[in-house]
């Protein structure tokens, strides 16, 4: 009998460890990394997010990292993005954010908290809808302020620049998107910012196309703590269907996913 005792309590004791521990489907293990994804609703740009969520899945069930998705900044908070390793700035506007969303998110980049990867729409840098540019924000983009874009859309090469940097690993040294709206600004943000690639605009296929002339469409800020990268591209579901863009993005998002040690931030400097 107290043979019998002594095996129930062992199997009430794990019983209660087991319960204690997170459930994980499948018999998988915990993510290395999780993903806060800030993705549009609607709009122009509700196709590319509808393509990047199964492709994200799969890159994530592939690569060790989960991803949730919020629609709006309302809930951004310190402590939400503390449960974050990464933000995914997909397709998102860098105006309108709440002002708790804004000084959270500023704290978690320049303490480097956690990551950041921004698509396309992330510096569509103005004044817009009512709201106007988020100051900061224009300065960690490298202090520019959206100008101009291709409406009709055009093709255009993409050269790398720095061929070495981890985002640019097994990226062919030029690639084709083949229809983008590419951006122009009031100034090239390399003054500010570490260029990583740039599009070659005599290979518009549109020759009316709106042209700055230096014109980085890939870049990271070395002035802050977080590793971050922004990669220009991102209008249509078309892009999951090219793979310089998909290695690409992959790289992005493992590189500024991974935890680094502090570092202190550096002073911003800005264009005149």
């Amino acid at each position: 009998m107290k043979s019998l005792w002594a095996v129930c309590a062992v199997l009430l004791t794990v019983l209660s460890v087991v319960q204690a521990q997170p459930a994980l489907s499948g018999g998988a293990s915990a993510p290395r990394f999780r993903v806060l994804a800030l993705a549009e609703a609607g709009g122009h740009h509700v196709a590319f997010t509808k393509a990047a969520k199964p492709w994200l899945t799969k890159c994530g069930d592939e690569n060790g990292f989960e991803v949730d998705y919020v629609t709006n900044t309302a809930s951004i908070s310190e402590a939400l993005l503390a449960r974050y390793q990464l933000v995914l700035q997909l397709d998102f506007v860098p105006y309108g954010w709440t002002p708790e969303a804004m000084a959270a998110f500023k704290t978690y980049i320049e303490e480097g908290r956690g990551g950041w990867v921004g698509l396309h729409h992330a510096t569509l840098l103005g004044d817009f809808d009512g709201y106007r540019m988020w100051p900061w924000f224009s300065d960690f983009m490298g202090t520019i302020k959206f100008k101009n874009y291709i409406p009709k859309f055009s093709s255009g090469t993409v050269r790398l620049e720095d061929k070495s940097h981890p985002c640019m690993k097994d990226v062919p040294e030029s690639f084709i998107i083949s229809r983008e709206e590419w951006y122009t600004y009031d100034r090239s943000p390399r003054a500010n910012v570490h260029v990583l690639a740039s599009v070659d605009e005599a290979t518009y296929s549109d020759p009316a196309a709106a042209r700055m002339g230096d014109h980085p469409v890939i870049w990271t800020n070395e002035r802050m703590a977080a590793r971050n990268v922004y990669i220009f591209m991102g209008h249509g579901p078309w892009l999951f269907e090219n793979g310089a863009f998909t290695t690409l993005f992959r790289n992005a998002i493992l590189w500024a996913g991974e935890k680094q040690p502090l570092q202190p931030l550096q002073p911003l400097s800005k264009s005149k």
